[in-house]
């Protein structure tokens, strides 16, 4: 049983797009028009994946329909979009859209009586209470519940699959994705965990931009329970697929029994022998135990390729600095925004920070902001403008506010989006802004009442505010 569309005749249109091929925001605007309104909220929306915020519908055993079943459970929050956006070992996977606030996501259908799954209590458990920290492990948002079947929302990686960069990839690159792809699974072995089918379609690109920023996408096989003797013959399977998948990205060659025979036999006479990701290849289908991870941490031409990427990514971002100066109030809804539209680019951009904060205080020198950045001209300049409050530091959200793309988020889609997540009666209350960061509500009323000789913003000079920032 896969996904069911609510309302079918009214969206039939959206069927018929090939909405794998688009960015989330273009979706967005091309769904999202004057005839779509902007609907009450029904569930909590998805602004953040902590386990509190998982939402189950039950509906009533005498429900007998899939299709009402659909309308009762998901379709409260999401509209159906696609009901066929399968991958090679991901069926019965759709793609769905907030209803509030326009996201799009996935969904995956899990049939209660699923005969392959031995336990489907302990399974959807599982899924419900994982503590994967992973920013590359795509994890469950929300679940679903109705009588037949379990819905497992995710986050929708537009960039597409990872098998589509086969053979167009520059070696770095290849090198990149595949010390993303050891994060995760790094964490998954140290669980005492492990994948099991792990092949290039268990991955997709998070966005069409071109950072190769990817995702574990086909994680479900992480949550069945397992056999304890075949644990570590399974992890050395997971890190051997990993060495099979980089292969494949460099040469597009289809992955059989044949292939690895073929690269360990006589690895010398190989006319890939004289390249770095090729002795890559090779030490991870020889590893025979887990000791890969530190091997690769003393590597030092491995780690100067992630270390140049991660920089590259960050000097990037901070390109699109602009020189028009915000108050407090506007950083914070450009912070609430963020959070609700760019939750992934803003989790990029906090490991960045973090990393480059070496004496761990929670700000950024001028020296750390340097190295994070990977520049060495007009560092002092770059300083200025990104340390807002004047202190001589970088903290968090002024880190986060100048890398967020204000032209991206300030249109009116967006703008109506976060005045009804940030108001109440029609007025914006400084206290919904807690929901999302942390910051100084009597800071953002004093400006409210100084700016607009009033305590309440009201949705026209809220709109107002913002455009002044483009």
């Amino acid at each position: 049983m896969g996904l069911c569309q609510s309302n079918r005749n009214e969206r039939k249109s959206f069927v018929a797009k090939k909405l794998h091929t688009q960015s989330d925001t273009q979706i967005q605007n091309k769904l999202k028009g004057k005839d779509t309104p902007i609907r009450p909220k029904t569930q909590p929306t998805l602004n953040t994946i902590a386990k509190d915020h998982f939402s189950t519908i039950k509906t009533p055993t005498a429900i007998r329909t899939s299709r009402r079943m659909i309308r009762e459970a998901l379709a409260k929050t999401y509209s159906v979009l696609n009901q066929d956006f399968g991958c090679s070992n991901q069926d019965n996977v759709g793609l769905i859209q907030h209803n509030v606030t326009g996201q799009v996501r996935t969904a995956k259908t899990i049939l209660k009586e699923d005969e392959s799954i031995n336990d489907m209590e302990q399974y959807i458990n599982n899924i419900r209470e994982n503590n994967l920290s992973s920013p590359h492990f795509n994890n469950a948002i929300e679940l679903f519940e109705d009588f037949k079947c379990y819905y497992v929302i995710q986050q929708y990686c537009s960039g597409g699959k990872l098998s589509n960069l086969c053979s167009k990839i520059e070696e770095d690159n290849a090198i990149y994705i595949l010390s993303q792809i050891l994060d995760t699974l790094k964490e998954i072995h140290s669980q005492n965990n492990y994948h099991g089918n792990l092949s290039i379609q268990s991955f997709a690109l998070t966005d069409q931009s071109n950072n190769h920023y990817v995702k574990m996408i086909d994680i479900y096989p992480v949550f069945q329970i397992k056999e304890k003797n075949e644990i570590q013959r399974n992890q050395q399977l997971d890190i051997k697929a990993v060495g099979l998948i980089l292969f494949q990205l460099i040469t597009n060659k289809q992955i059989t029994k044949q292939t690895t025979e073929m690269i360990l036999k006589k690895p010398k006479d190989s006319i890939y022998k004289s390249y770095f990701w090729f002795q890559l290849v090779l030490q991870l289908l020889e590893s025979k135990n887990l000791q890969i991870y530190e091997n690769l941490q003393s590597n030092s031409i491995y780690q100067n390729i992630i270390q140049k990427y991660q920089s590259r990514y960050a000097e990037s971002i901070f390109k699109r600095i602009l020189f028009q100066k915000a108050s407090y109030l506007q950083q914070q809804i450009i912070l609430v925004m963020n959070k609700i539209f760019f939750q992934e680019r803003q989790n990029q951009i906090q490991r960045i920070f973090l990393k480059n904060d070496t004496n761990h205080n929670g700000t950024l020198q001028k020296e750390e902001l340097q190295k994070a950045l990977g520049v060495e001209e007009d560092i002092d300049e770059i300083f200025d403008q990104i340390d807002i409050d004047g202190n001589g530091k970088i903290d968090m959200n002024e880190f986060i506010f100048n890398s967020c793309d204000r032209g991206a988020l300030l249109n009116e889609f967006n703008l109506n989006v976060a005045f009804y997540e940030l108001q109440r009666k029609g007025f914006v209350i400084p206290s919904q802004f807690s929901k999302f960061i942390s910051c100084d509500e009597d800071k953002i009323e004093n400006e409210i009442a100084i700016k607009f000789n009033s305590k309440r913003l009201n949705k026209q000079d809220f709109i107002k505010l913002m455009m002044e920032l483009l």
